[in-house]
């Protein structure tokens, strides 16, 4: 048991990382999910930005369709992060390699980046990615029970939290570069032209938004930035 000691403890810090946007996630779900729904959400997208986004989509009347489009495409960062552990593990069998794709966050994919050789095996990645997994899906519950003595106000506050999560997310880039900053902000004004135009419909919105931005990114990154440095 000795031997994975050291991999549950780099879950355990994931794990109590989680603790604060999962019960924020939870309370946030509560007006538009069951506990039901909100369970399987947890457990099944596992995708914290995602399930804000979900939620936020959600409550503006958006179509299913919208909202997978828009989760395709705010996860699609998952793929780049699921080649990295598969090539790292590319002595393990495929469904081993399947089943640890699935549990691929940004946390657990930062805590693995630099696993030293004598680690890369399943157990070791698997026993770190799971551990977190319980944490999340969890205090999903934990939150969602919460909020069934809540105040509705303290319920509609909680909404920040998507907010919150993408500064979170955003900061550490931006003080890497500021075309991060840049990027995001361009994100932002595309979403809110698009969000007042009557014919587009509030998914649709955020969805265009994301991938102009993206573009946007990816063309300062390619020639504006590079020519600059």
């Amino acid at each position: 048991m000795r031997k994975y000691k050291k991999s549950f403890l780099y879950g355990l810090i994931i794990g109590l990382g989680y603790i604060p946007v999962a019960i924020a996630f939870g309370i946030t779900a509560k007006p538009v999910l069951s506990l039901l729904e909100t369970f399987l959400m947890s457990a099944m997208v596992y995708g914290g930005a995602s399930q804000f986004l979900t939620i936020q989509m959600l409550s503006a009347s958006s179509g299913a369709a919208a909202v997978i489009a828009a989760v395709f495409v705010l996860n699609s960062r998952h793929f780049v992060m699921s080649f990295k552990v598969n090539y790292d593990l590319k002595h393990e069998s495929v469904l081993k390699r399947l089943v640890l794709s699935s549990y691929v966050t940004d946390e657990g994919f930062a805590a693995t980046a630099d696993t030293p050789p004598e680690l890369k095996r399943f157990s070791h990645y698997f026993i770190v990615f799971i551990t977190a997994y319980f944490f999340w899906v969890l205090f999903s519950l934990d939150g969602y029970l919460a909020g069934e003595w809540m105040d509705e106000r303290w319920i509609s506050a909680s909404g920040i939290a998507l907010y919150a999560l993408f500064i979170a997310l955003l900061v550490p880039a931006v003080r890497t570069h500021y075309k991060y900053g840049l990027t995001a902000v361009y994100g932002m004004l595309l979403h809110w032209i698009f969000s007042n135009i009557p014919f587009i419909p509030p998914g649709a919105a955020i969805i265009i938004s994301m991938l102009l931005a993206a573009l946007a990114g990816f063309i300062m990154e390619r020639r504006v930035f590079k020519w600059l440095s």
